[in-house]
């Protein structure tokens, strides 16, 4: 059976839409196999960027509850779907079948396609450290290199973070080992973890760590 890609973004909750979007960035630049340019009816890579920059924005935005914030949110979500999902074809064209070459993309491969792979999740990234940034209300995060890793995805939570819901998405980050996170309320305590997104997905969360802000 040929290889096909999930493009069911919709069942994706905000935060991991952002992380999948962020793992397929970064999977398709400069990308030897699905180089540019692509068709000309497809979104360009840049193009693909700048939905994700909004629709980021546009979700930190939505945070505040203000009913026209969702709607904005809500309209920028249903533009970088339609892009990715316009573009997921004509990269199953270009692999020609090729699972190891399609799994270069960032997107997730159908079950029957990844079957044989005996590839597992990725690990959490080792060595988290959390200081405090130069300027008030940030932070440094550093944490190793992981291997197979394309971006790094941060959350963040304020109260219990032993309960999932508490957790926010900050950032994607195409490295670990300097991501700085500003904005942070002074004298308050966040937690944080990171976790790396593969070929095959987003991998495990490191313990999370807490800090009090400066």
């Amino acid at each position: 059976m040929q290889a096909k890609l999930l493009v069911s973004f919709e069942r994706l909750s905000e935060a991991d839409l952002l992380a999948k979007t962020g793992a397929i960035i970064a999977a398709l630049t400069n990308n030897a196999h699905f180089s540019e340019p692509w068709l000309p009816q497809l979104p360009t890579l840049a193009q693909l960027i700048a939905a994700y920059t909004a629709y980021l924005d546009a979700y930190h935005a939505a945070l505040s509850r203000d009913t026209l914030k969702i709607a904005e949110r809500n309209t920028a979500r249903a533009t970088l779907t339609d892009y990715l999902k316009r573009i997921a074809p004509y990269l199953e064209i270009s692999a020609q079948g090729d699972v190891l070459i399609l799994a270069t993309s960032g997107y997730d491969l159908r079950n029957d396609s990844t079957h044989s792979s005996g590839n597992n999740p990725l690990p959490a990234p080792s060595n988290m450290q959390v200081t405090h940034g130069l300027k008030k209300g940030s932070l440094n995060i550093h944490a190793d290199v992981l291997q197979g890793a394309g971006s790094y995805e941060l959350q963040t939570a304020q109260d219990d973070p032993t309960i999932e819901n508490n957790w926010r998405h900050q950032l994607t980050s195409l490295s670990s080992t300097h991501i700085v996170l500003e904005g942070l309320i002074p004298a308050q305590t966040y937690w944080l973890r990171l976790r790396g997104i593969g070929r095959l997905g987003a991998g495990v969360w490191t313990q999370p760590v807490s800090i009090i802000i400066d």
